[in-house]
């Protein structure tokens, strides 16, 4: 299996659980006789949070954080999926940014 497909089945489960998790909010606001359109405004609202959340979750797992080496400097690099040069070109950019911010 391929990095590419192994990718496309995550975010496949990703969407998956999230239509899941908002088709049970709707399934138990349902039992109140909770309007249609409140009910899909609902199930929509909660499935866009939980995958924007999981979404966020495998970015911070998955990516690769870059920062400057200059002492009270706050500048930082993420990458996601790069390979080994990509990740070292990257550093080495962190590294020489032109600008420093003190805090």
């Amino acid at each position: 299996m391929t990095k590419q497909q192994r990718r496309r089945i995550i975010s496949l489960l990703q969407i998956g659980v999230a239509l899941t998790v908002g088709a049970a909010i709707s399934i138990r606001l349902a039992s109140y006789s909770v309007p249609f359109f409140l009910l899909t405004a609902c199930a929509l609202g909660t499935a866009g949070s939980v995958l924007s959340a999981l979404l966020n979750i495998e970015q911070a797992w998955t990516a690769t954080t870059h920062r400057c080496t200059a002492p009270g400097c706050d500048f930082r690099v993420r990458i996601q999926h790069a390979d080994a040069g990509e990740s070292r070109r990257w550093q080495e950019i962190a590294a020489a940014h032109p600008t420093h911010n003190a805090v």
